[in-house]
């Protein structure tokens, strides 16, 4: 998978992936995949993303080494609910999740330090896309511009700021 199109993350998702940047006790695996993440994911409103898009909050269907998993809630922490129907983004299965389409998918160190590889198959609920579902039943709304918006947060390359000094110095005179 092309590190261009990595993931695709709504901008809830992408603040609550950059305030784990500060948390400790990260993997080193962990800690390289999640900076992958914010590197080269592309970011959508809430309205905008696409309905197949693993977010947070969303029942996703999918496959480890090819055996059928979950589905399992996304959710940030999985404190307090059932071991079997969530998965926390804290986790390396869950944050490799986040960003995925249907179809998609991707290799990680799994917490027992093997290779795996994850698949997502279906999305069972997806919260923004129950929220357009919702929006559209009870208002209609107009769009001005039909293409999803994207923003994509990457750094500019920054260049040495030389100060213009017309002073020639001493050796002019």
């Amino acid at each position: 998978m092309s590190r261009e199109a990595f993931c695709q993350l709504t901008a809830g998702d992408l603040n609550i992936l950059m305030s784990m940047l500060d948390e400790t006790g990260h993997t080193e695996s962990f800690t390289i995949l999640l900076r992958e993440k914010l590197n080269y994911a592309s970011v959508f409103f809430r309205e905008d993303i696409p309905e197949n898009v693993v977010t947070l909050d969303t029942q996703v269907g999918y496959t480890v080494n090819g055996v059928r998993t979950g589905p399992h809630l996304l959710v940030r922490n999985a404190a307090g609910r059932p071991a079997n129907s969530a998965i926390s983004v804290r986790t390396m299965r869950g944050l490799a999740l986040l960003g995925l389409a249907v179809g998609e998918r991707t290799e990680i160190l799994g917490e027992d330090g093997w290779p795996e590889t994850l698949a997502v198959e279906r999305i069972v609920f997806q919260p923004e896309s129950e929220a357009r579902l919702k929006q559209t039943c009870t208002e209609p709304v107009q769009l001005i511009d039909h293409a999803p918006q994207v923003v994509n947060f990457r750094s500019r390359p920054r260049k040495a700021a030389i100060p213009h000094d017309d002073d020639p110095g001493p050796s002019a005179a």
